[in-house]
Formats: structure tokens, C-alpha cells, sequence
């Protein structure tokens, strides 16, 4: 028959493992020891944490120190003999230098950069670039009757429209 663990023994089987590395401090140490010492199932998790432990411990390779005796030397000749290069400033660097430790100036230099950039990459209309476009009427022996031109230089194309009379006209026209 299994016995179901007690509201106590399932507090203090959430800090075993805390236990078992140390880091429980106080009230709570003294008192999941304790609980530990009464309790044969928080007692075999215990052991089980501890044992895990010590095998962890017992695994680990303690890292040797690496040997620097011939690091150093080798850094020292590499610095006698070779030179150094010259270190060149980039270009945009005389530029920024004047902006240089002025917050606001280096703000507002940001922003009209961003500005030209944005403005020079938006979209244009193409009839704000457009050529003008020249009308011209023609006027006509017949009354009813007109003549329309439209031409553009840009693309050289013209364009004639004649207008017949409409036909409410002619019916006027046609009564006594």
C-alpha cells in the first residue's frame, strides 16, 4: 500500500536539491534537515541529490594552467620586427569631427541627412515634369462647326479635333 505524501513533505521535496548543493540558508535548511531526518522518502531523494553530486564532482577535470613561458617572447619579436601600418581616418570622419560632442548638432545633421535622402528617393510625379501642351482654336466659315489643336513639343505629337453640329442644332435650324 502506497502513502500519499504529506502537504510538508511536498514543500520541502521542492528544496532537497537545494539542500544537497548548500544553498539553502536559515529557517529553511534547519528546517528541511529536519524533515529529512523523519521522512525515509525525502531522506532517499536526499541521498540521491548527494549522490549525484559527488559523481559530478568526481567527473570533473580540473583544467591545467596553460603555459605562457613561450607566448610572450614570441609577441615581443613579432613587435620588433614588424611595423606598423599606418592608420588611415575614413573619409566621412573630417566631416563628422566639427559635429563631434554637439548633441544637437549631430542630431539636426542626422535629420537633414535623412531628409536630402528621403526627398531625393521619392517617387515624382511625371506631370509636374510635363511640357506644356498648346491649344489652339480654329475658327471655321460654318458657325455650328469647330476645330480643336492640341500639340506638345516634348513629345511632338499633335493632336486635331473637329466638332460636327449637334444635332439639336439642325433641328432648330430646320423649323419655319
Amino acid at each position: 500500500m502506497r502513502i500519499m505524501p504529506s502537504l510538508y513533505c511536498l514543500w520541502a521535496r521542492q528544496r532537497i536539491e537545494r539542500l544537497a548543493d548548500g544553498a539553502l540558508r536559515g529557517w529553511t535548511e534547519r528546517t528541511v534537515t529536519a524533515h529529512c531526518g523523519r521522512c525515509e522518502r525525502c531522506r532517499a531523494e536526499l541521498d540521491r541529490a548527494l549522490g549525484l553530486k559527488a559523481g559530478v564532482h568526481r567527473a570533473a577535470l580540473v583544467p591545467r594552467d596553460p603555459d605562457w613561458s613561450r607566448f610572450w617572447p614570441g609577441i615581443q619579436a613579432r613587435l620588433l620586427r614588424e611595423k606598423p601600418k599606418p592608420i588611415r581616418e575614413s573619409w566621412w570622419l573630417p566631416i563628422w569631427k566639427p559635429v563631434w560632442g554637439h548633441p544637437r548638432l549631430a542630431f539636426g545633421s542626422a535629420l537633414l541627412a535623412v531628409l536630402i535622402v528621403g526627398f531625393s528617393l521619392w517617387p515624382v510625379d511625371d506631370a509636374a515634369f510635363a511640357s506644356s501642351v498648346t491649344v489652339q482654336d480654329v475658327s471655321q466659315d460654318d458657325a455650328d462647326r469647330s476645330v480643336m489643336v492640341y500639340s506638345s513639343r516634348a513629345s511632338g505629337v499633335t493632336v486635331i479635333w473637329v466638332f460636327a453640329p449637334s444635332q439639336d442644332s439642325e433641328v432648330e435650324s430646320d423649323e419655319p
